[in-house]
């Protein structure tokens, strides 16, 4: 028990001294080997043998030759030895050409506004491979902890602050207001509140919320609204005006892509809505990992620089 004790308070510099003089049976090699005194590596062993409390190495013909403990010992220290060195080396770079799928958790909208990131991948790495889900949950911390999912994509209204989870910001946009050109409300040039909460809402809740950041804001002003429909599905929602009379209030990047298209009018809303910031989510138990570094890189790139004027 004493022995067994005494090993497992063992410095691994000892084990490695160990480890040298067992593969080379020379003192003074071993002391080169390890950028040390001759005499300091003796005193080591030394230690070593008293911790051990046996002699581990018989010199014999100038030559240190392990004894039946030591050759014991050696079978399970050297393997790991050698695994612990393999560890502890520099991380690889990592390498976009080879086969690599990146899974990541986002709403419709957010997948809809990585659309120049995937279409970077495609032409300049073809073989990384993006892999979209949906997830009930706004931030899948375990499933981010664990990797079954690299990011998750989706935005926040204010500062955050998480011990466990890191948000990268790679977009901010505003919010507009939403209607068809034949609502009462199409030629009005600007809104009141009287005029907002008159008619009937769409509210986008992609995490099946009962109240949005509108809504928020509304209370602000000691007034609701009343919602008709509820949808998770932000890149559907403005069909859904066509032909009704209600209103949407919606992210404005997409609101004047699809205005044109569907003939709908955008309004500026009549209440103070924070900007969102569209957050790229990640374990901060994976902050190191290659794979995370390069692909946050590669976003920032993205949307830091002309080629996403380019493409939008």
């Amino acid at each position: 028990m004493n022995a067994l004790h005494n090993m497992l308070n063992i410095d691994l510099n000892l084990l490695k001294l160990f480890t040298v003089l067992y593969q080379n049976g020379s003192v003074s090699e071993t002391a080169d080997a390890l950028n040390i005194s001759q005499s300091a590596c003796s005193h080591a062993l030394t230690r070593l043998r008293h911790k051990l409390d046996n002699d581990l190495f018989i010199r014999i013909d100038n030559k240190m030759i392990p004894t039946q403990f030591s050759e014991q010992l050696a079978a399970k220290i050297l393997p790991a030895m050698e695994l612990l060195q393999v560890g502890l080396q520099p991380r690889e770079q990592f390498n976009p050409d080879t086969d690599t799928t990146y899974t990541i958790a986002a709403t419709d909208y957010t997948a809809w506004c990585l659309k120049p990131l995937i279409e970077y991948m495609h032409q300049h790495h073809p073989r990384i491979a993006i892999r979209l889900i949906t997830l009930e949950q706004r931030i899948p911390e375990e499933k981010l902890k664990t990797g079954q999912i690299d990011f998750a994509c989706g935005f926040s209204h204010q500062a955050e602050q998480s011990q466990s989870i890191s948000g990268l910001t790679w977009l901010t946009d505003s919010y507009v207001t939403l209607t068809s050109k034949q609502h009462p409300l199409a030629f009005k040039t600007a809104l009141s509140i009287e005029d907002f909460i008159s008619y009937q809402h769409i509210l986008i809740a992609p995490w099946n919320e009962g109240r949005g950041v509108v809504d928020k804001a509304l209370i602000k002003s000691k007034v609701l609204r009343d919602i008709a429909l509820t949808t998770p599905f932000g890149l559907s929602a403005p069909f859904m005006l066509i032909d009704t009379h209600w209103i949407l209030t919606l992210p404005r990047k997409y609101a004047q892509y699809v205005s044109d298209k569907l003939a709908l009018k955008i309004h500026q809303p009549p209440i103070t809505i924070p900007d969102y910031k569209l957050k790229l989510y990640s374990h901060k138990t994976r902050q190191q990992d290659p794979k995370i570094i390069w692909f946050s890189g590669i976003l920032q790139k993205i949307f830091n620089t002309t080629y996403y004027k380019e493409v939008n």
